[in-house]
């Protein structure tokens, strides 16, 4: 008989979702990636914070976060980040990550990471496992990127 897997713990969603939902609704598009994404797929079990990916101009979402009375700070690019902007929006128990126009340095210039949905988990549009794989190579973290390559072979 096989193991029956725990469900991954997440920080709440409550937020993470009306901010979604918000972005929804005004044709923003958005998508969950990093640990949210692999648990989502089953590859890890704990997700600590949420990694929000937008495709929009930053004022706008700076206005979006403040009209939904949410306490966050933006923070400086870092390191190989080229993201436009991150907002971090302080969930009270967690944290959520608003990277607005996420993009990483690479060897050949910037590689833009898209906010495209590839399924709905828990109520969350989650990203596209193709797009997080090549960001968790770009960051150097090749146990996730491995994860995200051995996942997309076995669906292939």
């Amino acid at each position: 008989m096989p193991e029956k897997r725990r469900p991954p713990q997440t920080p709440p969603l409550r937020v993470v979702l009306n901010l979604q939902q918000r972005l929804r609704e005004s044709d923003i598009p958005s998508a969950v990636g990093g640990s949210g994404l692999l648990a989502s797929l089953g590859l890890i079990d704990r997700v600590n914070d949420w990694d929000l990916c937008v495709d929009a101009e930053p004022a706008t979402v700076h206005a979006l976060i403040e009209e939904l009375g949410l306490s966050f700070s933006r923070r400086s690019r870092s390191g190989i980040f080229r993201t436009e902007a991150l907002f971090t929006v302080d969930a009270a128990d967690h944290q959520i990550d608003v990277l607005v126009g996420f993009a990483l340095a690479s060897p050949s210039g910037t590689v833009t990471i898209p906010a495209r949905v590839s399924h709905r988990w828990r109520g969350l549009e989650m990203a596209q496992p193709e797009d997080w794989r090549r960001a968790y190579r770009l960051m150097g973290r090749q146990d996730r990127a491995q994860l995200l390559e051995d996942y997309l072979q076995a669906v292939r």
